[in-house]
């Protein structure tokens, strides 16, 4: 590289700070625009991703970075903690960019009763072969470890995580026009939050990956992800895919706060499950006393150790978060916080397994392997939370299961 091209530390911390100005400018160009669309709140989405949303948020943007340069130039940047944020506003421009991109595309005629020709399927199925083609790299990558293919499997997992990012967020802009009264947001279903999920989970695993340098970590994450994609193309190919109305007990504000923070809270799980497969593995293979490549690979156990906890420490706040706001949200619509139904069950045993995970290690010092089982054993009991509730429970969240 050129060293015209190399930027000092100064420059750099100079461009961040110019991108983190641009990016809150087009945030508030999007309030903005909300604020005066407020007439039309439902379909906002629809406003947000069109012409004339892209000229507020653009907008917005350029006054942003025309006044982090003049207060940087100034002296007087207030904003320089924030920095941290940057890889997340990052994806979630590029995400942006990617779904107005689908949206120009959008057919001109979209139907109800035929959505095969919807941009947001197409993504998906990007997504699918990237999450897929990342598991394969990875896991590779543990047996003959390489650095471009190191670099291909995490490229391929940023991607997936974009493209499934965009694609809900088009499915969102897609609801719309297919009618006002189909319109939500894309958390309304198992096929919606399976996407959700992965993009959650490979979001985080790419946070950690590059904060820590464990990339042998994502042959274990990626795997959990790669199984769901196959149960994701069964959905599909079942006709799970498509873009329904909402049924009358999902038709709140709630949805759109209590899913995310609910699946927040799963993919966090899903990635100390992950660290703590790798730390079986590795544990295994130092007990054998044998030399194997795999050690020379995985992260030291010590480190495996310090991922599990991180992990269930970004997991568990927003598990507990989510579970107060469906308890608001249930006694706004069923008029009680707490009903005992199975999902609402099953969703305390949850919080109970990860709570207690947490004051075993921070309260009594526990380490190694019996947490690394009981991470494992935790995200199986969060599965059949998630997952086997919807499927083979009935109760009020009966609206999730798989018709």
């Amino acid at each position: 590289m050129s060293d015209a091209l190399v930027l000092s530390a100064p420059e750099e911390r100079r461009w961040w700070d110019a991108r983190l100005g641009a990016y809150f400018g087009a945030i508030l160009g999007a309030a903005l625009l909300a604020w005066a669309e407020r007439h039309a709140a439902s379909a906002f989405v629809l406003t947000l991703v069109g012409p004339k949303g892209m000229l507020w948020v653009g907008t917005g943007a350029l006054v942003g970075l025309l006044a982090a340069v003049g207060a940087l130039a100034a002296g007087v940047w207030p904003l320089a903690w924030l920095r941290a944020l940057l890889p997340w506003l990052d994806g979630a421009a590029a995400a942006m960019l990617l779904a107005w991109l689908g949206s120009l595309a959008e057919p001109a005629q979209v139907s109800y009763e035929d959505q095969t020709n919807l941009v947001s399927g197409r993504y998906i199925m990007a997504m699918n072969v990237l999450f897929l083609f990342s598991a394969a790299a990875y896991l590779t990558t543990l047996f003959a470890p390489g650095r471009t293919l190191a670099r291909l499997a995490r490229l391929s997992a940023l991607l997936g995580v974009l493209a499934g990012a965009a694609a809900l967020l088009l499915r969102w802009h897609e609801s719309y026009l297919l009618g006002e009264d189909i319109g939500h947001a894309p958390v309304s279903n198992l096929y919606e939050v399976f996407i959700l999920l992965f993009v959650i989970t490979g979001a985080i695993h790419l946070a950690m990956e590059r904060r820590y340098q464990a990339p042998a970590l994502g042959a274990f994450v990626m795997v959990l992800v790669a199984a769901g994609v196959f149960f994701l193309l069964w959905m599909d190919a079942h006709g799970h895919g498509d873009i329904k109305p909402l049924v009358p007990a999902l038709q709140s504000y709630w949805m759109k706060i209590h899913v995310p923070a609910n699946f927040i809270g799963y993919g966090a799980f899903a990635v100390a499950c992950a660290a703590g497969m790798a730390y079986l593995v590795r544990a295994h293979l130092e007990a054998r006393g044998k030399q194997s490549r795999l050690l020379a690979v995985l992260p030291s156990l010590e480190q495996l150790d310090q991922l599990m906890y991180k992990a269930v420490a970004i997991g568990f706040p927003a598990f507990t978060l989510a579970t107060i706001l469906g308890a608001a949200w249930a006694a706004e619509a069923w008029g009680g916080y707490w009903s005992w139904d199975p999902k609402e069950t099953w969703a305390l045993i949850v919080w109970l397994v990860y709570g207690a995970w947490l004051h075993m290690r921070i309260t009594h010092g526990w380490r190694g392997r019996v947490l690394a089982w009981w991470a494992v054993g935790g995200f199986l009991v969060t599965l059949f939370c998630f997952l086997g509730v919807n499927m083979y429970l009935s109760g009020l969240h009966s609206y999730g299961r798989l018709a």
